[in-house]
């Protein structure tokens, strides 16, 4: 293949990519996302572990701190760019000045790991899932929605990733819909709420069992459904939505608000069981797919927005001590023991046993027991 062949290939990046800009880092402030272990049926989970990937999708530095902790090789989705920070990427960030950026969910009281700046991500109402109820002046406050928004004190920005992918959840054209079903996760389950009789007999749709559908199932069952009845805020509702299945809320002691009514709008989507709801509902669904995915554009330009407030942010803190995130700092002496184990194994497979031995005893003159990286 000549060169001309070569610039004009699908495979091959754009030419006006190359260059050392391109290739070496730039000292930029990092980001430390701050979430859970990539779970599938979370949206807030979810959103969180996207917003890390689409950070570096757009060539920013950011990682992953798992809280509670999880065992790394576990945490995280194989198809998502998200690296779990490490002790040297602490030290490294540190020693050169550059004040990262943690992003905490509302649902983690105060800033356990002692970042120098704080991004405050509003995913829920305030204590709904536990966590603060107020936040410091100096905290970045940003929101999911324009609902979360309005709730928080000081907003800074709106940040809607869309979490549900559209690729999954399609709609079949002119399919005959019968039957409905329904979601009630944690008003059921948590709440201990006694369900509707409008639900009587519907399919119910649950998430962490071990008999729960997976995602392709839900899609083929919102795509044969009339109706979908949903019992709290949960990304399903959007994913019924993709498929051309009308969404009916079922208001609830712990239901009065929708979290993204003003992205999503209202069309189809029934607030309660009144029939003419109901019917509008099944008369605007077509429509909702549409707005769905405008908010791939508009998340895309938000993201800009976000990375430009906070870098300019960070570079006015004072970075005096490396964060604290104390399964870094402080290792199981197992876990160590583990790795120890697993380096000369891979050793041992490599060089052989005469070999491995001689590094052993060379490595344990020059640093003693303390041989682990």
């Amino acid at each position: 293949m000549d060169a001309a062949e070569m610039v004009q290939s699908p495979n091959s990046l754009p030419s006006e990519q190359a260059g050392a800009d391109w290739l070496l880092p730039k000292p930029r402030h990092p980001y430390y996302v701050v979430a859970p272990r990539y779970v599938r049926t979370s949206a807030g989970i979810k959103v969180l572990h996207l917003l890390c990937h689409a950070l570096n999708r757009a060539g920013e530095r950011a990682y992953l701190i798992t809280h509670p902790y999880y065992l790394p090789q576990y945490a995280t989705h194989p198809e998502l760019i998200t690296p779990i920070l490490t002790k040297a990427t602490v030290e490294h960030d540190f020693e050169a000045g550059l004040a990262p950026i943690v992003v905490y969910p509302e649902t983690v009281r105060g800033n356990p790991f002692k970042a120098p700046f704080v991004v405050r991500y509003v995913l829920n109402f305030l204590g709904l899932l536990g966590g603060d109820t107020q936040y410091g002046e100096d905290e970045f406050c940003i929101a999911y929605s324009e609902t979360l928004a309005r709730s928080i004190r000081a907003s800074r920005l709106t940040l809607f990733v869309p979490a549900s992918d559209p690729r999954i959840f399609t709609p079949v054209p002119e399919r005959e819909r019968r039957g409905t079903c329904f979601y009630a996760g944690k008003y059921k389950y948590h709440h201990g709420g006694e369900l509707f009789d409008i639900t009587r007999d519907s399919t119910e749709i649950t998430r962490t069992f071990s008999d729960s559908p997976t995602q392709p199932e839900i899609a083929e069952l919102f795509r044969r459904s009339e109706l979908f009845y949903c019992y709290e805020n949960t990304a399903l509702a959007i994913e019924a939505l993709l498929c051309g299945c009308p969404v009916v809320f079922l208001p609830n002691p712990y239901f009065d608000r929708v979290i993204g009514a003003d992205e999503h709008g209202w069309d189809g989507i029934a607030w309660g069981t009144d029939p003419s709801e109901i019917d509008r509902a099944k008369r605007t669904v077509h429509l909702a797919r549409d707005h769905f995915l405008h908010h791939f554009d508009v998340f895309h330009d938000a993201l800009g927005q976000f990375i430009s407030l906070t870098q300019s942010e960070a570079a006015g803190r004072k970075y005096v001590e490396p964060v604290v995130v104390p399964y870094l700092n402080h290792v199981n002496p197992l876990l160590k023991i583990a790795g120890l184990i697993e380096i000369v194994r891979s050793i041992y497979r490599d060089k052989g046993a005469a070999e491995t031995a001689s590094l052993l005893i060379r490595r344990v003159r020059r640093r003693g027991m303390s041989f682990l990286p």
